[in-house]
């Protein structure tokens, strides 16, 4: 930090409106008053082009897209009075279009830098700053990609609320990015902070000097060195997001700086913050280097089936442009998927009976329901285009198996066994819409009672394809296809200690596969050993309830408090001064009641354990494990039913491990792989983080890795839902813990989880932790081939490039 007496010269004052998609209003009220603010804006700026200049009011969009949306809207004149404004330095503009969740994925991240160029070609200058508000954190490719886009400061305001900001705060520091290079980041207080610390909703000179004299003084504590202090001001307390400008600030600001109460005070946008941090001297700012993993991002377990969907949209984006799919088609499903990405998710009072609440939650979701169904209706298409179906036809010909991937892959093809049936004049006749039908997906995990066909292994080449004739598809042979054994040891009453004298017999089953062998008990369910057969190693190191991929649900004690309370207790007064609201606590943990049936499937190179079990909060559980000739991933799908309920809850699957003291995890952030704890900014979320595909934990005799596809929280080591710790400790047996849903959130994202969600996991084990093969694997599990039927009339054996 600049290096003086400790002197304030100067308090910056940003005045913006902080954009919450929803939260305050429905979306598309929202939308209408942003759009209503500007217009404001421009009005009270001209109107008070004659004040001092310290007290001549500026305003920052703190967004891209209210902007946007603006413009789209605004007349020529008002074009011109904005472009006048923003070259006189009134409005200020960032680099983003909406503040983001650490759902987002890298094309995500690129996108939201799309409204910058836009009004770059508008304003005709750059946008050198990006601002991140109200959220704990954000994905670390982000800082490349914002480098590239021509951005070199990132202002943070990090809400305190279960999270913790990073240190310094406030201060600076430049953030080492994933490539190496740097960017200059002000971790600033809290927006809002303006009003709230100086007291200034009061109109009081008195009141602001009681307040600066406070704050000033925790400066100090802190080692506070720079000659100046950032400061954001909304139109709290009345709106503390989503506000109009305030019109009566100016006054006040006047009235201060008249009176030399303290530092003077004067209007700035993000760009005069970044000429006022350029005065700062290099050998001065610090370099931090990590993710800055999002505590926030627990709260997309709040909605687990439209969380799902919006992480599966994402591969099928890629496959949609991979085909070449409609550009307009692909943009709209991106608009819809990069909007459920954005942190807001409900009403800032989420009582389920709260109609505002109910709009706000139901369109959230369906933005990713949409996506979803968009982005799969553009691979559908894109593959229709490829196979050259007529419109209408009459029987089926063959297969296009398509990788739209950087992958080479091998797959055994799996195929609805309606396609070979004998036809009949009416099942033969095949339309364009009918096979654009929701069973029809190829993506889609297929349900048990569907009948299906399994045909040998097709190689392909990295954004290939190839139509293979039906009578042509490669037979069903796998030299290693997995086995099923079940043995039964007879064993004395006095062995097993049962008071009475009669013989019962211990049964045991094993599945094995080139790639594990798994023991289990088929009369309880309960999986005893998971062996890597390539490392001959012992996966697992089951516990009472918990074997692989366990059901636990987490709660209060309804005897101690049953209430959000028992873990946080939110003081708006200890938040504003940075402290933390956590309290320890002691939850329940409660296992699956018992397994209601453990089965075995068999398939042409394919082994698959269904268990079925009882749940509390649940209708019903049902795991199946599929264990593949070819594939070294073991498969994993989860059907879960949730009883809804307000009462705070979580939900996990838990991998009990047989691991060393001293292990290491990573998690992927936006298609980049991030060390545990190593690989983290200081005091960034390390209790739960947000893994796009994978989570991978490893000592020195080999690793195991969770691809999670669909389902992005994990936590490592334990259970860590509490206050946030500084390290994961790293003891014997640790757990990883795929937390699917959970409600603990008193604002902003839904109070009640119900319903059946679909999950698909990978368990992958590996001889020493290689996260490039980590995330391959989680790639192809991520972005599974493409199969698609291919007419009589449509293109015949061939193959070729994307």
């Amino acid at each position: 930090m600049s290096r003086n007496d400790g002197a304030i010269e100067e308090i910056l004052v940003l005045h913006h409106s902080h954009l919450d998609v929803g939260y305050t209003h429905s979306q598309p009220i929202l939308w209408r008053l942003q759009a209503e603010y500007l217009t404001q804006a421009l009005d009270w700026l001209e109107e008070t082009a004659d004040l001092p200049q310290d007290c001549r009011p500026k305003w920052t969009c703190e967004a891209t897209e209210p902007v946007r949306r603006w413009l789209a809207g605004a007349t020529p004149e008002q074009v011109v009075r904005f472009k006048d404004l923003c070259d006189q330095g009134r409005i200020g503009l960032s680099a983003l279009r909406w503040h983001v969740s650490a759902t987002v994925d890298r094309a995500g991240i690129r996108r939201l830098l799309a409204g910058k160029r836009e009004l770059e070609d508008v304003v005709g200058r750059p946008i050198p700053v990006a601002c991140q508000h109200d959220v704990n954190g954000i994905p670390w490719p982000i800082a490349d990609e914002l480098l590239d886009a021509g951005v070199d400061l990132f202002v943070m305001a990090v809400n305190r609320h279960l999270g913790r900001p990073v240190a310094p705060r406030p201060g600076l520091f430049d953030w080492e990015t994933p490539s190496g290079r740097r960017l200059r980041v002000f971790n600033g207080s809290h927006y809002t902070m303006f009003d709230q610390l100086l007291n200034s909703w009061d109109d009081s000179v008195d009141r602001m000097a009681a307040g600066w004299d406070a704050f000033h003084e925790r400066l100090r504590g802190t080692g506070y060195r720079l000659p100046f202090v950032y400061l954001t001001s909304t139109c709290s307390p009345v709106m503390w997001d989503n506000a109009p400008p305030n019109p009566f600030l100016p006054d006040l600001v006047r009235r201060w700086n008249e009176q030399e109460r303290g530092p003077r005070i004067r209007y700035a946008t993000f760009d005069d913050l970044r000429e006022r941090i350029a005065r700062v001297p290099e050998a001065d700012i610090p370099v931090l280097r990590g993710d800055w993993t999002d505590f926030w991002s627990l709260g997309a377990g709040s909605t687990p089936v439209a969380t799902a969907a919006n992480q599966q949209a994402k591969p099928l984006l890629a496959a949609a442009e991979a085909l070449r799919a409609d550009p307009a088609l692909v943009a709209e499903a991106a608009e819809h998927v990069d909007l459920f990405d954005e942190h807001t998710w409900s009403h800032w009072n989420t009582d389920p009976a709260n109609p505002q609440a109910q709009a706000i939650e139901a369109m959230k979701q369906a933005e990713a329901h949409q996506g979803h169904e968009l982005a799969a209706f553009a691979v559908m298409d894109g593959l229709e285009r490829l196979a050259g179906n007529p419109v209408a036809d009459k029987g089926l010909a063959g297969v296009l198996v398509c990788n739209p991937t950087d992958l080479p892959r091998t797959v055994a093809l799996d195929l609805p066994a309606e396609w070979f049936a004998e036809p009949t004049p009416a099942t033969e006749r095949t339309y364009r819409a009918s096979r654009m039908a929701y069973e029809n997906r190829p993506w889609r995990v297929p349900e048990p009672e569907q009948e299906r066909r399994s045909f040998g292994a097709v190689e392909l080449a990295p954004r290939s394809w190839q139509v293979i004739a039906l009578e042509e598809l490669p037979p069903a042979a796998f030299p290693q296809r997995p086995t099923h054994r079940v043995t039964r040891q007879r064993h004395s009453a006095r062995e097993l200690n049962f008071a009475t004298a009669v013989d019962r017999r211990a049964a045991t089953g094993v599945i094995e596969s080139p790639f594990h062998v798994l023991t289990y008990d088929p009369d309880s369910g309960r999986i005893s050993s998971l062996i890597d057969r390539v490392g001959g190693r012992e996966i697992l190191s089951p516990r009472p309830g918990l074997d692989l991929l366990s059901f636990v649900r987490e709660r209060p004690d309804p005897l101690a408090d049953p209430t959000r309370r028992a873990f946080y207790r939110r003081d708006l007064d200890r938040e504003l001064l940075d402290e933390s609201c956590w309290e320890p606590w002691t939850p329940l943990r409660e296992p699956a009641d018992r397994v209601l049936s453990c089965t075995v499937e068999e398939r042409p190179g394919q082994i698959v354990l269904h268990r079925r079990f009882a749940a509390p909060g649940t209708r019903g559980l049902h795991q199946r494990l599929v264990f593949d000739a070819l594939d070294p991933v073991l498969r994993v799908t989860v059907d879960i039913d949730l009883a809804g309920d307000t009462a705070p809850a979580g939900v996990y699957l838990a991998l009990p491990l047989a691991m060393d003291a001293g292990w290491q995890a990573a998690f992927d952030t936006a298609g980049t792989m991030v060390a545990l704890d190593t690989d983290q900014l200081p005091d960034a979320s390390r209790g739960w983080v947000t893994a796009q595909s994978a989570a991978v934990m490893g000592d020195d005799r080999g690793a195991v890795a969770l691809l999670t596809p669909d389902a992005p929280l994990v936590q490592f080591g334990d259970f860590h839902f509490g206050p946030p710790p500084q390290a994961i400790d790293r003891g014997a047996d640790p757990l990883l813990l795929s937390w699917i849903a959970n409600n603990y959130w008193d604002t902003n994202f839904p109070q009640v989880q119900n319903g059946p969600v679909r999950l698909r996991y990978g368990l992958l084990t590996l001889g020493r932790m290689d996260l490039d093969e980590v995330a391959g694997r989680a790639a192809q599990l991520r972005s599974p081939v493409l199969t698609w039927p291919v007419t009589r009339g449509g293109r015949g054996a061939s193959r070729g490039v994307l």
